[in-house]
């Protein structure tokens, strides 16, 4: 009988370095927009922070991937962290020997940590697996997605005090003081971070990329659901967008009262967590995936025809439930079918393919709210989110995701 998870030393301290680096990179989320804004006055340049913010991930990711394989998992986390606490502790140190912040500092810092997080993020889920019993996958799987749901509630709130207290750029030390913390936690884990030593044959990163994009759509329940997660993340995070829109423009609420509607999503993706944490075994990973695929198709009709901020809270708080619900099932699906040798390319093929499309989708969601209104755009996002939840029952989602855990199980 294998011990709780919470007696598994590693992982203890593995969840304790993610989720004190994830509060940290909340704060800077939240704190390097701001200081966009205090030095540009320009929304445009905040966006195009964004962008530079994300597109080093997606250009990274493959390769991440294929070094995740190759190297050694413990190291490349390591280094990554090291890497991104330097790249921020360069802004105050720069500010306090000119006086002044370069704009193109900031930018450089966004892309660099970007590339670094791609890096990291591809030995990290990787790793798991191997530092916990398997039957332990889903729970610890869940106490990280807690970790980030709590990050994104505390992080902004420790944002704003820090700024008010040491001024925007010195609260980025926080996030410099999280990134060593979170190293000090990754050295400490002694369990190997792979099943197999670290590759030293050198080929061809794309010959390795290539086993990973061949080892995903070999495996149907892996396929489809790379399919289908990027549809849904084709509006996800576009909701977002235009849920903004909706209430700046259109509702003309007050910024406490759109702030007051927006905390509903972390607070939802919290609770949510304990839910799953409570109710997670109940279900098989395909029931789960069915369920709140299904039930993803409700929040965008809620959100059309609802003007009052505390309804469009409660509607996000089940936003964030159904999230976490989504979120856990997919990983540990694709940790348990991955052999541990492809891991770190395969992982990073699907969240490539995943998330590539969410920067098509935030662009599509602020031009046609602009445009038609938000109304009619988040009723576009019902029928593409119900066109998955008709294609997960049509393909047969449920039986193939248990057909291949028990084959993997095997």
């Amino acid at each position: 009988m294998s011990l709780s998870i919470w007696k598994n030393r590693d992982f203890v301290w593995l969840v304790s370095g993610r989720t004190i680096s994830q509060v940290g990179t909340a704060i800077t989320t939240f704190v390097i927009p701001w200081l966009l804004l205090q030095l540009t006055g320009s929304a445009t340049q905040t966006g195009i922070a964004f962008a530079i913010g994300f597109l080093p991930y997606i250009l990274i990711s493959l390769p991440a991937g294929v070094w995740a394989d190759r190297l050694n998992r413990k190291l490349l986390m390591v280094l990554s962290d090291i890497g991104r606490l330097l790249l921020l502790a360069s802004i105050p140190l720069v500010h306090f020997a000119s006086g002044s912040l370069p704009l193109c500092l900031l930018y450089a810092t966004q892309a660099g940590i970007s590339a670094l997080s791609a890096i990291f993020d591809a030995a990290y889920d990787s790793c798991i697996p191997n530092l916990v019993h398997p039957r332990h996958l889903h729970e610890a799987n869940n106490a990280m997605q807690t970790a980030v749901s709590l990050s994104r509630v505390v992080g902004p709130i420790l944002g704003g005090v820090a700024m008010s207290a040491m001024g925007s750029v010195n609260a980025l030390i926080l996030d410099v003081i999280s990134y060593t913390l979170s190293v000090v936690a990754s050295l400490a884990i002694a369990s190997p971070f792979s099943t197999s030593p670290a590759r030293t044959r050198m080929g061809s990163v794309w010959e390795d990329a290539r086993e990973g994009i061949q080892v995903v759509f070999a495996i149907p329940a892996l396929r489809n659901m790379m399919v289908f997660t990027a549809f849904v993340n084709f509006v996800g995070p576009g909701m977002d967008v235009a849920l903004l829109y909706r209430m700046q423009h259109e509702l003309h609420l007050t910024s406490r009262w759109a702030g007051i509607a927006m905390t509903g999503l972390p607070a939802g993706m919290l609770l949510g967590a304990v839910v799953n944490r409570l109710f997670g075994k109940r279900l098989d990973i395909g029931s789960w995936l069915i369920l709140s695929t299904c039930l993803q198709v409700l929040p965008p009709i809620l959100l059309a025809y609802t003007s009052n901020p505390m309804a469009i809270s409660l509607i996000q708080m089940g936003i964030g439930i159904l999230l976490v619900a989504w979120n856990v099932q997919i990983v540990t699906l694709r940790q348990t079918l991955i052999p541990d040798h492809l891991r770190g390319r395969a992982l990073s093929v699907f969240r490539l393919s995943a998330w590539i499309s969410i920067p098509i989708g935030d662009a599509m969601a602020g031009s046609l709210s602009q445009r038609f209104g938000s109304a009619p755009y988040f009723l576009f996002a019902a029928a593409i989110l119900s066109t998955v939840a008709v294609l997960s029952i049509m393909t047969r989602l449920h039986r193939t995701v248990v057909s291949n855990t028990a084959d993997r199980a095997c």
